[in-house]
């Protein structure tokens, strides 16, 4: 799984096959082969792979909140105090181009967004909200991790409190 990292880190996805992951690794095309038997495999255990960090840590920043309404989302927030670093904006790019050549990323990636949504709304006070909020954060990460804009870091932090205002603000009388 390193060499597979190791990889895409130093040329892309384009760059990335069996035959250089198994250089990487210092061991025979046919045991990569035997693991993954295709580029879109490889690809396919590099995004599970960063799936599951992603997820370590989101589990991590949310043990401080847990109790709380909208643990999840809070820890969501948490976790996105950090900019992407210029590693993970190559990740995420590398990712996405993937998606044209095969619909396993894309799969794995819309089911972790369903998940998350799904987790944000059945722990909400208010699920309309935490949904708002939910999308609001993705679209500063889109921005971001797929190398469109930089917030520059104050502006970003007032983004990160707005969107987390939109959680805790007092529902409008009706």
């Amino acid at each position: 799984m390193d060499a597979i990292e190791a990889v895409v880190r130093e040329h892309g996805v384009a760059g990335l096959s069996i035959e250089a992951v198994a250089r990487a690794a210092g061991i025979s095309k046919s045991s990569v082969v035997y693991d993954f038997n295709s580029k879109n495999a490889l690809l396919a255990a590099f995004v599970q792979k960063r799936l599951e960090r992603k997820y370590d840590e989101l589990e991590r920043v949310t043990e401080a909140y847990t109790g709380q309404p909208d643990a999840f989302l809070q820890g969501m927030l948490t976790h996105c105090t950090q900019s992407p670093s210029d590693e993970d904006i190559s990740c995420a790019m590398a990712i996405t181009t993937s998606f044209s050549d095969d619909n396993t990323c894309r799969e794995l990636m819309g089911a972790s967004f369903k998940g998350d949504l799904e987790r944000v709304t059945k722990e909400a006070a208010d699920p309309s909200r935490a949904r708002l909020a939910w999308a609001a954060l993705h679209g500063l990460m889109s921005l971001e991790y797929l190398g469109f804009y930089r917030f520059p870091p104050e502006e970003r932090r007032q983004l990160l409190a707005d969107i987390a205002s939109l959680v805790s603000a007092p529902s409008p009388s009706t």
